[in-house]
């Protein structure tokens, strides 16, 4: 048994697909791929699948990271072959690769948010991401409530870059990300949006990479 890191980009009308039915279509891919899973013994055995960092719907992905347990001596290359034969549309094995690093080492993430462009809009923006100080509310828990917190999203972010391209905006930013600290893409929108009293309206979300504590990626 090994375990291998599948990244998968996720374009086009597949970024609807929500994170439920990207378990289940990377299962069916699997078994019409013929790759041996290797299951988990007891009771009630199950294959080893599984996604490290779920995306938000509507979000692209140049590498969303699955990873899955093998049985026998198929290699790297054979299952990136097999699986991208089984793929829907919009969904591909971007590589296959032995899993190094563990998903609770995932500390940040980097996207690239491209807005419809307005006078002034960017201008705007980049004051927003500079001021320190971008308030938003968060769904969390308090044991076992779900509770609304208050966020603030400025410290929650990296290294960002804004340009105005006339009838677009790209804003390059790198968020927090994984299960000590995280913040969507919307939710830096919806912060921004406080702040400039205005809603910009996005174009596409993509994620470009998942990111370690070094800025290496994952």
């Amino acid at each position: 048994m090994r375990c291998v890191r599948v990244l998968l980009a996720k374009k086009g009308r597949a970024k609807y697909t929500s994170h439920l039915d990207m378990q289940r279509c990377m299962m069916r891919a699997v078994r019409r791929a013929g790759i041996e899973l290797w299951y988990t013994e007891g009771f009630n055995p199950h294959p080893y699948v599984t996604f490290a960092l779920p995306l938000p719907l509507g979000v692209e992905s140049e590498g969303e990271p699955v990873d899955i347990r093998l049985e026998g001596d198929m290699t790297n290359e054979q299952v990136r072959d097999r699986l991208n034969a089984t793929m829907p549309e919009g969904i591909t094995v971007v590589s296959v690769d032995d899993a190094v690093h563990k998903p609770a080492d995932i500390a940040f993430a980097s996207y690239c948010i491209e807005l419809y462009g307005a006078p002034g809009l960017a201008a705007k923006i980049s004051d927003a991401l500079a001021c320190g100080n971008l308030p938003a509310e968060k769904l969390g828990k308090a044991g076992r409530k779900k509770v609304t917190k208050q966020i603030n999203v400025a410290e929650l972010m990296g290294e960002y870059t804004v340009e105005d391209l006339g009838e677009s905006i790209v804003i390059n930013i790198i968020l927090a990300a994984g299960s000590q600290k995280n913040a969507s893409p919307f939710i830096l929108l919806d912060a921004i949006s406080g702040v400039i009293g205005e809603k910009p309206e996005y174009r596409k979300i993509t994620r470009k990479a998942i990111l370690l504590a070094n800025l290496e990626k994952f």
